[in-house]
């Protein structure tokens, strides 16, 4: 028995019988089939922080129901156009992947077909640690570990820059700080760092907590490092997903200021990767 059988069988304490019942067994079909397709040629499935599958609210009416109209969505799982509206919980993709992976399983669908038609949803908080586990794991394999799509912002010359991927992410600075590490380079590294670290503390954005600005020159390299990785992270996080938001009901004067320090922010970003890139020409 697959695991979203197993999923919905503790809702049902006994068998009750139902009204449709009562309907001849075309049009009870075709109210199920209406009912999980909603008029859709093709279903979209969602799936929630947790890694469950939700289910279409005729299902959890009895178990005679569930059972019946179980073969949509079971034929929808196999179908290549389905997609998947998932949500991820402080960059936690841990529940999700796992349901993907048994989705691949029970279906033979390919898992990185399954990922690209899966579009994710970020909830909650920026977990700094999860993030930089997931991060890890796709540079390392990145077919056990993908990043599904998901909304990216459109900002002026730095469009589709996203925490995951392009010169602006996280993942490529994380890849450019090993870099430096294996070449023991790391004091330049720490030296451009400092210098991001400060232009962010001239403009005053508040994403990184209390104003340093020319004390970033006496932390220690750990603090710097730390700095660097939280603030590109953040910057994803709160400037890309929740700014964006809010900037939709404020006043056009806000909205520019929004935007402007979406700018800036993104250009000092790219200055300090050029940096980096420059430096590390010189080893070759």
């Amino acid at each position: 028995m697959s695991f979203l059988q197993n999923s919905i069988d503790s809702l049902f304490e006994e068998n009750v019988p139902s009204p449709l019942y009562l309907l001849p067994a075309e049009i009870r079909n075709n109210i199920f089939k209406e009912a999980v397709f909603d008029g859709k040629a093709a279903l979209t499935i969602e799936i929630n922080e947790t890694g469950k599958i939700i289910f279409p609210p005729l299902m959890a009416v009895s178990k005679q129901i569930h059972n019946e109209t179980y073969g949509y969505i079971a034929a929808a799982l196999r179908n290549p156009a389905t997609k998947f509206e998932a949500k991820v919980r402080g960059y936690d993709a841990k529940p999700l992947l796992a349901t993907i992976q048994r989705i691949s399983q029970q279906t033979g669908s390919a898992q990185s077909e399954l990922v690209a038609r899966t579009h994710v949803r970020f909830v909650g908080g920026m977990d700094m640690g999860r993030l930089l586990v997931w991060i890890q794991g796709n540079i390392t394999n990145p077919k056990a570990t993908p990043v599904f799509p998901f909304e990216k912002m459109d900002i002026p010359h730095f469009a589709g820059e996203n925490v995951f991927e392009g010169r602006l992410s996280l993942k490529s600075h994380i890849i450019s700080y090993q870099q430096f590490e294996k070449r023991d380079k790391l004091v330049t590294w720490n030296y451009y760092a400092r210098e991001f670290l400060t232009t962010l503390e001239v403009r005053q954005l508040e994403v990184l907590g209390e104003t340093k600005q020319d004390l970033w020159l006496d932390e220690s390299d750990a603090t710097i490092q730390a700095a660097v990785f939280k603030t590109f992270a953040w910057w994803h996080d709160i400037f890309l997903q929740k700014k964006k938001i809010q900037a939709r009901v404020l006043g056009l004067k806000e909205r520019k200021r929004v935007e402007d320090d979406h700018i800036y922010v993104a250009s000092a970003m790219s200055e300090f990767g050029h940096h980096l890139e420059m430096a590390a020409q010189r080893w070759q």
